[in-house]
């Protein structure tokens, strides 16, 4: 399931808003990631195709089992990378650190992810996560 490091922003704003499994609003995303709606409504539409989020037309936002599965499995792999992210020699910021290493784990092949992925979770073909 390829997601780019900008999907995957998105799907932890929404995860992290939906703690406890409350429905999200596309103004609450948009806010959280200084972006504008319609930037929201676009990724989202990725997001959905992936089977990650469903969306009512004009309505809340829910993550999905394969949703809440993706965002604890790459948030993981972020905080890992980030946690052996390698001396550069650059002054980067905690904030910089945590940017690239999501772009790393962005950049990686899905390989573990589809490994990991439960059964019960599997998504229609092409949108990953598939057997």
């Amino acid at each position: 399931m390829p997601l780019s490091d900008a999907n995957l922003r998105y799907l932890f704003a929404v995860s992290d808003l939906a703690a406890g499994g409350r429905p999200v609003r596309s103004k609450e995303v948009a806010d959280v990631l200084g972006v504008t709606r319609p930037s929201v409504v676009r990724v989202l539409r990725t997001l959905a195709e992936h089977g990650l989020v469903e969306k009512a037309p004009y309505g809340k936002i829910t993550l999905t089992e394969r949703g809440r599965f993706a965002a604890r499995y790459y948030r993981n792999l972020v905080e890992r990378i980030n946690g052996d992210f390698p001396s550069t020699g650059l002054e980067l910021t905690p904030a910089q650190r945590w940017q690239a290493s999501l772009v790393l784990a962005a950049a990686l092949p899905d390989t573990e992810y589809l490994r990991r992925c439960p059964p019960i979770l599997k998504a229609p073909e092409g949108s990953g996560c598939e057997a």
